[in-house]
C-alpha cells in the first residue's frame, strides 16, 4: 500500500469518526418524574430530612419569594423590551438607553436581594445536622464544572452509567 492511499484512507476513516466522537456521550436526563410540580422540593426536604414544619415554614418563603419576585421579573421584562425597541431603532437616544441600562440593573440587584434573603431564610430553618449536608450541596454545584475533565483523565466514571 502506497503512502498516499494511506494517508488518504486514514483521512477518511477520520472525516467519519471525528462528528460521531465530536458529539460526545448523551447528557444524563433528570430522573424520572423530577419535573413534577413539587417534585424538586420533595427531593430536598428527603435529602434534608426535613420535618413537616420544616416543609411548612419553607413554604411560606417560597411564597414570599414568589410574590416579591413576580413584579420584578415583570419590570425587568418591560424594561429589556423598551431597550430592545430602543436599540433596534435607527439612532438610539444614548441618553435613553443609559438610563435604562441602569434601571435594568437595578432591578436585576433587587431580584438577586430578593434570591438572597430566600436562600437565607431557607439556611435559618436548617438544624445543626441538617446545615452541613446543605452546605455539602453548594460544595458539589461549585465543583461540578470540573466533572467533565475529572471524566476525561478517568478519575471519574462516566456519566451514562
Amino acid at each position: 500500500m502506497t503512502r498516499a492511499l494511506a494517508t488518504a484512507i486514514l483521512l477518511v476513516t477520520l472525516a467519519f469518526a471525528a462528528p460521531v466522537a465530536a458529539q460526545g456521550p448523551p447528557e444524563p436526563q433528570p430522573p424520572a418524574g423530577l419535573c413534577l410540580p413539587g417534585a424538586a422540593q420533595h427531593v430536598v426536604a428527603e435529602f434534608l430530612d426535613l420535618t413537616e414544619d420544616q416543609i411548612a415554614a419553607w413554604d411560606v418563603l417560597i411564597a414570599e419569594r414568589e410574590q416579591a419576585a413576580g413584579p420584578l421579573r415583570d419590570a425587568i421584562a418591560a424594561v429589556q423590551q423598551q431597550l430592545d425597541d430602543l436599540l433596534a431603532g435607527p439612532d438610539p437616544d444614548p441618553l435613553a438607553v443609559g438610563g435604562l441600562v441602569i434601571e435594568r440593573r437595578d432591578l436585576g440587584e433587587q431580584l438577586a436581594d430578593v434570591q438572597r434573603a430566600y436562600v437565607a431564610g431557607f439556611e435559618g430553618l436548617l438544624d445543626a445536622g441538617q446545615l452541613p449536608q446543605y452546605r455539602f450541596i453548594e460544595r458539589a454545584e461549585r465543583a461540578e464544572p470540573l466533572f467533565p475533565a475529572f471524566r476525561m483523565v478517568d478519575l471519574l466514571p462516566p456519566h451514562w452509567r
